[in-house]
């Protein structure tokens, strides 16, 4: 029974050992993640913010072109129903011929409005970094 209860305590104690030696290890392994790792994901953390902001700031800016474009689509559209989709080229040549009476009354039934120019934004105040020189 002594060699059978000394086995069992020698197994006992390279288990106790094994445990131990695992303990050291994990503690090592969280040493090195709360000093090393832990550091660089909050520096990456941090740099994510700063990418989320310009993400978001080119979400609001791309929003914004969308709109503009729309509203300059609709200018467009609005003008080729006014004016006719009929190139100039040939209005000046339609002009300098003789043109029927009916031509005559449609052209001048319509509304002649000053043209202004739609405001436009400019990409420099968006992107304020596109006036620097190039690398």
């Amino acid at each position: 029974q002594i060699e059978s209860l000394d086995k069992s305590l020698e197994d006992l104690l390279t288990r106790v050992d094994e445990f131990v030696a695992m303990l050291d290890m994990i503690r090592s392994d969280s040493s090195q993640v709360v000093n090393e790792s832990l550091p660089q994901i909050y520096t990456k953390a941090t740099e994510m913010r700063h990418i989320y902001r310009k993400i978001d700031k080119l979400e609001t800016f791309v929003k914004m072109v969308g709109n503009s474009v729309a509203g300059l689509e609709e200018r467009v559209i609005k003008a080729e129903t006014d004016f006719g989709a009929f190139p100039s080229t040939f209005k000046k040549l339609l002009h300098t011929i003789s043109i029927p009476s009916f031509i005559n009354k449609s052209s001048s039934s319509r509304q002649q409005t000053l043209y202004e120019p739609p405001v436009l934004f400019k990409t420099e105040d968006y992107f304020p970094c596109l006036n620097e020189a190039p690398y």
